[in-house]
């Protein structure tokens, strides 16, 4: 399958989607989602705007079911909030910085070295900040874990940068030690 830059792109095992960027050699594409770029293998995604489905073909999990991708999505009852309930939950908005969850939402960062770890989980931080300052939310965890202390750090530094935020320890009960929390105002 041929990619041309610009085009637009479906990740086979993840929910999302994102614009070919670069075409790089020996099958790897750089994509762009949600303004950040990750190199992915042209076997781990398919075209969005596929001629009649040709290339939907690839989604199918081989279990005589179609991908999520391929079903109209269902809204439960049960699971929209209202009231004040509703209005609590979105003022809290949970970063977990762990490389494990990371390589989980975004599968192109499992070709990230772990040297360079480090580099993905700020930039991750950043653009959650981004979203939580345009969203209107009023408090952001964030998990870190309980490592050498050099992510800690990092954050610590960079929050200082951020004016009128109010940085503490998250609640132990509810994260341990390996959390903070930033009060937005």
């Amino acid at each position: 399958m041929q990619y041309n830059i610009g085009d637009r792109v479906r990740f086979m095992d993840f929910d999302g989607d994102g614009t070919v960027t670069d075409v790089l050699p020996y099958g790897f594409l750089e994509i762009e989602v949600e303004g950040m770029r990750m190199r992915v293998a042209a076997g781990e995604i398919v075209r969005v705007n596929a001629c009649e489905g040709e290339d939907e073909i690839r989604l199918y999990d081989g279990n005589t079911q179609m991908s999520r991708f391929k079903q109209p999505a269902v809204i439960a009852p049960h699971s929209v909030s209202s009231g004040k309930k509703a209005g609590r939950q979105a003022e809290v908005m949970e970063v977990d910085l762990h490389m494990d969850r990371i390589r989980q939402k975004y599968p192109a960062s499992r070709n990230v070295p772990d040297a360079d770890a480090l580099y993905v989980q700020l930039d991750v931080f950043e653009k959650s900040m981004a979203e939580a300052f345009r969203k209107g939310v009023r408090t952001v965890v964030l998990i870190h874990g309980n490592g050498r202390g050099v992510l800690r750090l990092e954050l610590l530094r960079r929050l200082k940068e951020y004016p009128g935020v109010v940085v503490r320890d998250a609640s132990m009960l509810r994260y341990g030690s390996g959390a903070l929390e930033v009060v937005l105002r």
